[in-house]
């Protein structure tokens, strides 16, 4: 796999609480956007990000395809662990957490897992079947592959409207790691072909881009994924840069 990532603390704030890891030799992905105040968030989220990453590393050549599920939860409930037990040591870490989407890519498919309103994208951009046809994903070429466990989504989710549920509740986190009960996250698995991107950012993209923003910028194919990763900061500034914004771009060579 190739790889690039790119991350800024925003126009608004002045500390980045964001933290992305990228191992392309062992297609080991992560993202964690931290939560809590005095920089408990930045704690939270490295803190997690090397956890897991510590245990999928170590355990990730001799785990079946169908373990990968139990190894990723495995390692995101022990960061929680780690994570809220160092909480107790200072009051300046109470109450912290972190969002975290982990993905292991191997071959042609990638396996997902996330706890929070951090995201991942699947972008089809290369060779399909049929050049002529749309992709396999009923005409649609971008596509979210991860849930936000967010208070909002869980009332829209029971039939409440979207113009009845105040913003700020789509910002509730009904999932976490390090926060409340150990999570259990959400598990996806896609196809990944020639010249496919994953996308995984952290919510300071998406709430200043719409889907059809970043596809934009994501279908332009000549460039590189630096220079993607980039405009994709660049243009979430433009649009405010109201948090911390990172990604990670993820191609299929």
């Amino acid at each position: 796999m190739i790889s690039a990532h790119a991350t800024h603390p925003g126009l608004v704030r002045q500390n980045n609480e964001d933290c992305i890891r990228a191992d392309d030799k062992l297609g080991i992905y992560l993202l964690a956007d931290g939560i809590g105040g005095h920089n408990a968030g930045e704690v939270a989220s490295a803190l997690a990000v090397e956890t897991v990453f510590t245990i999928v590393r170590a355990n990730i050549a001799h785990t079946e395809v169908d373990g990968y599920f139990e190894l990723m939860v495995h390692a995101m409930q022990t960061a929680h662990w780690e994570i809220s037990s160092k909480a107790l040591t200072s009051e300046s870490y109470m109450r912290m957490g972190t969002t975290l989407v982990v993905a292991i890519v191997r071959e042609d498919k990638a396996y997902i897992v996330n706890a929070g309103d951090s995201r991942c994208y699947v972008f089809q951009g290369g060779a399909h079947p049929d050049p002529g046809s749309p992709p396999e994903s009923g005409g649609i070429r971008f596509r979210r592959l991860t849930n936000d466990h967010t208070v909002g989504d869980q009332l829209l989710a029971s039939g409440i409207s979207l113009g009845q549920i105040p913003k700020k509740q789509f910002h509730t986190l009904t999932q976490s790691v390090g926060c409340g009960n150990p999570p259990y996250p959400d598990f996806n698995t896609v196809e990944i072909q020639q010249g496919d991107l994953l996308l995984i950012c952290s919510d300071g993209l998406t709430d200043m881009l719409t889907d059809a923003e970043i596809e934009a910028i994501l279908a332009q194919g000549d460039a590189g994924l630096d220079a993607l990763a980039g405009e994709l900061i660049d243009a979430a500034n433009a649009n405010g840069g109201r948090d911390n914004i990172s990604v990670i771009l993820v191609r299929s060579p």
